[in-house]
């Protein structure tokens, strides 16, 4: 698989999670795959079936054909909002990280061991995505919705 449809795959299931492309929804993803455009505000998409799936060299030359149908500086801020949208992100973590290492220091300060500290914990949880943090999700679910 080609980076080109590799980036195609990722936005049709990325604007299938906020709505964007048109009928394309998870649930289909046993009968087909979704390609979209990866510029915001484009819905060209085109499903390949699963049953009948295109050759590799077919999709990404629909992919390629499509995407150098927008202009080059579409294509470019695309690339820069995507670069700094991930920078953003990378940096809003970097910064959650600083908070957990504060937390388990100072717990170590205390004399406590440094994993002791359930914020710490908590955030950590969160940021790496372990099932631990999930008791808080349902908390917070059982609040929002209770």
């Amino acid at each position: 698989m080609t980076d080109t449809r590799t980036a195609a795959e990722h936005a049709g299931r990325w604007k299938a999670g906020r709505g964007q492309a048109p009928h394309y929804a998870s649930g289909h993803e046993q009968w087909w795959t979704c390609l979209a455009c990866p510029l915001d505000g484009c819905e060209w998409h085109h499903d390949d079936r699963h049953d009948a799936p295109a050759a590799p060299a077919v999709l990404e030359a629909l992919v390629r054909e499509h995407v150098t149908s927008h202009p080059l500086g579409d294509v470019l801020a695309s690339l820069t909002a995507a670069r700094d949208a991930t920078a953003a992100v990378n940096a809003a973590n970097d910064r959650a990280w600083d908070v957990v290492r504060l937390r388990r220091r100072q717990a170590a300060e205390r004399g406590e061991h440094p994993h002791s500290d359930e914020v710490a914990q908590q955030l950590s949880a969160a940021l790496v995505g372990h099932e631990d943090h999930e008791a808080v999700r349902a908390l917070l679910g059982d609040s929002v919705h209770g």
